[in-house]
């Protein structure tokens, strides 16, 4: 009955699960990871998400990087359903000449951040009833604060060996931006494993600060006006790739990430190092994704990611068909999650969230 999902919680989690199963007004904070086209698989968790918070006054605390922050954007907007379908169908609807520029995919990004984000909304966004947004980007310096390709990718080839050594050092290159919204500042605003400057959101700089969280090194520009936070600033995932970082210090409550896998990998270098996540920051997590058996049924048994406008290079039509059979389907996703928490059946369901 419920083959299609995964539910894996850290320890803490675990045990209030085990007992009590999701009492969602025990979520203090929503996660969303970077991972570009990869978020096609959750909208349908998405869309129960946003209708079962319906109604909350308690603050919930919203953090994202890349991708994960645009899904925020989503979240806290008057009507968060037909946003997460803007969002979907402008990110699927995008078209690429065979040698896309810097610019071309910058047109792009903001083409569809000006269809799901009203200029005039984002006020009430910031002032939600209890959805407060955050997102990270990261502030550069050195060599990778350069658009001068080979420049810019020396400094990026420099970061990589550094976090081979230690993913601390990675500091030397990028500090971390937090961009918050107004009022008390979330639970992980006290975070400390990198320099880290904090922002406030404002109607002003509210989409170039987004905009940054997902300004991928070497295939975009950096984002150098953003209004309130001077520097040239990209792709939050880089020291945040999935969100390793203390989300609750100190603090009961849980965390709810829908998360496109089973497993967190740290920052943008790690993806080939099986570098694993700091249990203490694991301990509150739910972790929500699709199962290997979900996965298989897809077409190509994948789901969508970044390479896939280089596999149908060309071909947008058959592209946009594939993602749109995973968007179909990852209605099932949403179904069996909202089955699992109204029923108290992820009780039975969840699963350590192994480090």
């Amino acid at each position: 009955m419920f083959d299609n999902i995964s539910i894996l919680a850290g320890s803490k989690a675990f045990n209030i699960i085990q007992d009590e199963g999701l009492d969602l007004s025990r979520v203090k904070v929503i996660a969303g990871a970077s991972g570009s086209a990869k978020f096609l698989v959750l909208t349908g968790i998405d869309r129960v998400l946003v209708s079962l918070f319906r109604g909350r006054t308690e603050p919930l605390y919203l953090v994202g990087t890349s991708i994960g922050a645009f899904r925020m954007a989503a979240f806290c907007q008057r009507n968060p359903l037909e946003a997460i379908g803007i969002l979907e169908r402008e990110y699927i609807a995008q078209h690429y000449d065979l040698k896309p520029t810097k610019a071309d995919i910058a047109r792009e990004t903001k083409k569809i951040l000006n269809a799901y984000i009203d200029d005039r909304e984002i006020e009430s966004m910031l002032n939600h009833p209890f959805m407060r947004i955050s997102f990270l980007s990261n502030k550069c310096k050195g060599l990778v604060k350069s658009e001068g390709f080979l420049i810019q990718l020396l400094g990026i080839g420099l970061a990589a060996g550094v976090n081979l050594l230690s993913r601390n050092r990675l500091g030397i290159f990028f500090e971390r931006a937090l961009f918050c919204g107004p009022g008390k500042k979330p639970p992980f605003a006290s975070m400390n494993q990198f320099p880290m400057n904090i922002y406030d959101l404002t109607a002003f700089n509210f989409k170039s600060a987004l905009i940054s969280s997902g300004s991928i090194p070497l295939v975009m520009e950096g984002v150098c006006a953003i209004d309130g936070a001077p520097g040239v600033f990209r792709d939050g995932g880089i020291l945040d790739y999935h969100l390793d970082i203390p989300f609750l210090p100190n603090e009961d409550g849980l965390v709810l990430y829908p998360h496109f896998y089973e497993k967190i990998t740290p920052g943008w270098f790690d993806k080939r190092l099986n570098r694993k996540p700091l249990s203490r920051h694991m301990e509150n997590v739910v972790l929500v994704a699709p199962s290997s058996t979900f996965v298989k049924s897809l077409p190509f048994a994948k789901i969508p990611d970044r390479k896939d406008f280089n596999t149908f290079k060309g071909k947008d039509k058959e592209r946009i068909a594939y993602w749109k059979i995973v968007v179909k389907k990852n209605k099932q996703l949403g179904d069996e999650f909202f089955e699992a928490v109204q029923s108290g059946k992820i009780r039975q369901i969840v699963k350590p969230l192994v480090i």
